[in-house]
Formats: C-alpha cells, structure tokens, sequence
C-alpha cells in the first residue's frame, strides 16, 4: 500500500507515515504532525508520539523511528536528540538515548493480580 492510497494524503503533513516506509528514516519533533488514519492508530509507534507530543509539548529534540518504537517509560520531562549533531555523532546518539530508556519490564502474573485486587478494593470504598 502506498502513501498516496490514504484518504488524508492530501492534507496530512506528518513526516513518519506508516504507508511510506522511506518516511521512518528522519526524525520526528514533538510539535509535528502525526498520523490521524484510524487504521494504524493502534501501532505501538504511533501511540508513543502522542505520548510524547502530550508529556513534552514543543520541545525541540527529536526522536528517530528506532526510538519511537523502544517501549520505554514516557513521563514529563523526556527529551529526543539534537538534530544538530554532527552525523557522525548521530548513531552514538541515539544509542545512548536507548541505552538511557531501557524497555519497561513486564509485569508477572502475580504482580498483575495484586494489582487487580487493589483497583478492586479501592472502587468498592
């Protein structure tokens, strides 16, 4: 499927669109726009710079799609990468942004249980 066979393809400005593979290699900021096509709303990706745009507002780092697909904790306060590093730097960098929001941990089933048991508990008070 290409880009140009989405329905918002005239009016979209998004820089990473999830039809056009040759758009994930740049980088995103936080004030751009993001897909709005409900049919990839659900990628993890996509989520995540909604996060993002949400926690951060319009500051300036940016994020690469590598790091948009890291599931890592999002909180006020995070921050991408300059763009304005030297390319040869750039890897470095984003290696070290991964290396700093490390993959969330799953929960176990015990831990999901307890957890179920104090949401219950504090809806019946």
């Amino acid at each position: 499927m290409a880009a140009t066979d989405c329905k918002r393809y005239e009016s979209c400005s998004a820089p990473f669109c999830p039809m056009n593979e040759g758009s994930l290699g740049g980088i995103w900021f936080p004030e751009e726009e993001i897909c709005r096509s409900r049919e990839f709303s659900q990628e993890a990706w996509i989520k995540r710079q909604k996060m993002i745009a949400k926690k951060t507002g319009d500051i300036y780092p940016g994020y690469t799609y590598e790091m948009l697909q890291r599931d890592c904790i999002i909180k006020k306060g995070i921050v991408g990468i300059d763009p304005d590093i030297p390319i040869d730097e750039f890897d470095e960098a984003v290696q070290k942004w991964l290396e700093a929001h490390p993959e969330k941990k799953p929960m176990s089933e015990e831990k999901k249980a307890e957890f179920a048991k104090r949401m219950r508990e504090s809806r019946n008070r």
